[in-house]
């Protein structure tokens, strides 16, 4: 099996912030004391951040489930809570991030230091001192802390590079990489296909520097999921310039190109506008004459396949990557296409914070009463919460939490299920008596 992870899926969550607490100075000369309970710390968030230090995804196929530090309950004396920890996951640059539930990209990192912001914490229950107002100036209540947001996250590794090199296994991409680049990829004399997409970096005549990748083999039908091909066709759509390298002795040239422009066409309309040179490789073996013979048959049936985009098309080239005939021209042309289309500089500021609206959504009001025979059991985050911050010896707290309750919808919920009188009402294990003056 292949090292190279470059599609994982994750579960992240969020701190809980921590709860409000009820306090009370008790000072010598403040005979009347008065609240003193400190907030809650808020819960650590996770963000996922952009790095060159590393090249896949293979750390998240050991670990998947990541969760941040909760934030500390209040003190007495005013104090707050210790905030929870952020936890930050680090990436290889060129991470796109999507919501596994609606699909929808939170976030493409393509720039070192970039940071996503995928789960917000918690935000820290209000101790009793800041729940004084002008009617109520000792309370007896607090309230609890927001829960973490919980996210299922697609992580999806798309490598950047100006140039990719594509065709069927044995085209003779990976002795190209090597040749033009630093690169030492896998290289077999058989029908051999690389595992895993080979990165380096080439240089125009004039030191200008781009970034080549070499795509593992493509097959017919690899666009629907055939072979290893799907895997990293989308590696391709991050390209600006495509090189196509064919095997110039197969005995089926035009249908091994027919497939291929079939595979990227049929992949997606982005890859249908990226432009093409065409290489014609191993011509070492062969004499001149049959080999400007055999560019010209391409050039003809390139002409009939690419009818209608033929500015997409920059021509067919004799080459020879192991005897290095016609390369330095090739990829100076390359060049030269890629400076034509350079996009404008994109100013990355690293301390930049993706950031969408589901980062912070928590289905915090949600609750669910379940019946047994003239039992109500209540469960659900807030309202559990609700009550593990109520002082149950103090009318004032249990009636705060009886209003509480009411306005999430749980007291009608309970009198439509058939509670009255009597009923008890469990909540987090503590027993309630349905329809007294508090619950």
């Amino acid at each position: 099996m292949s090292q190279f992870i470059d599609h994982v899926q994750i579960s992240v969550r969020s701190g809980d912030g921590g709860n409000g607490v009820i306090a009370w100075r008790r000072e010598k000369y403040e005979p009347l004391g008065g609240p003193a309970g400190g907030n809650g710390g808020r819960g650590g968030s996770i963000y996922i951040e952009a790095t060159n230090d590393l090249t896949t995804l293979v750390e998240f196929r050991f670990k998947a489930i990541f969760e941040a530090e909760a934030g500390e309950r209040g003190r007495s004396k005013n104090q707050h809570g210790k905030q929870g920890k952020d936890l930050i996951l680090r990436v290889p640059v060129g991470t796109l991030v999507r919501d596994k539930k609606d699909g929808q990209v939170v976030a493409d990192l393509v720039a070192a230091g970039q940071k996503a912001l995928v789960a917000q914490g918690g935000r820290g229950g209000r101790g009793n001192t800041m729940m004084v107002s002008s009617t109520m100036r000792a309370p007896y209540y607090c309230e609890p802390g927001e829960a973490g947001v919980e996210r299922q996250l697609e992580l999806e590794l798309k490598l950047l590079a100006d140039v990719g090199l594509i065709g069927l296994p044995n085209a003779g991409k990976s002795t190209l990489l090597s040749v033009i680049s630093k690169a030492r990829p896998k290289i077999a004399d058989y029908p051999f296909t690389t595992l895993e997409p080979n990165l380096g970096v080439a240089y125009d005549p004039k030191g200008t520097a781009f970034v080549v990748a070499d795509i593992p083999g493509l097959v017919e039908g690899a666009s629907q999921g055939i072979g290893l091909g799907h895997d990293f066709l989308r590696h391709i759509e991050r390209t600006r310039l495509l090189v196509h390298m064919v095997d110039s002795r197969s005995e089926t040239l035009e249908e091994d190109m027919k497939t291929i422009i079939q595979e990227l066409d049929l992949f997606s309309d982005k890859l249908k506008e990226l432009p093409r040179l065409v290489a014609l490789n191993k011509i070492d073996l062969m004499d001149g004459d049959e080999a400007e013979a055999l560019k010209q048959r391409v050039e003809n049936f390139l002409k009939k396949q690419y009818k209608g985009k033929e500015d997409k098309l920059l021509g067919v080239h004799l080459i020879s990557a192991q005897a290095e005939i016609g390369v330095r021209e090739m990829m100076a042309l390359a060049s030269r296409r890629l400076e034509e289309s350079k996009p404008p500089d994109q100013l990355v500021d690293p301390t930049i914070v993706i950031s969408d609206e589901r980062a912070s959504e928590r289905p915090e009001d949600s609750f669910q009463v379940l019946r047994k025979k003239n039992v109500f059991y209540i469960s659900g985050d807030r309202v559990e919460r609700i009550v593990g911050v109520t002082n149950m010896k103090e009318p004032e707290s249990l009636s705060h939490m009886f209003h509480v309750l009411r306005a999430m919808g749980v007291i009608e919920e309970l009198l439509q299920q058939g509670a009255a009188q009597g009923s008890e009402v469990v909540v987090n294990g503590i027993v309630f008596s349905f329809g007294d003056h508090h619950m």
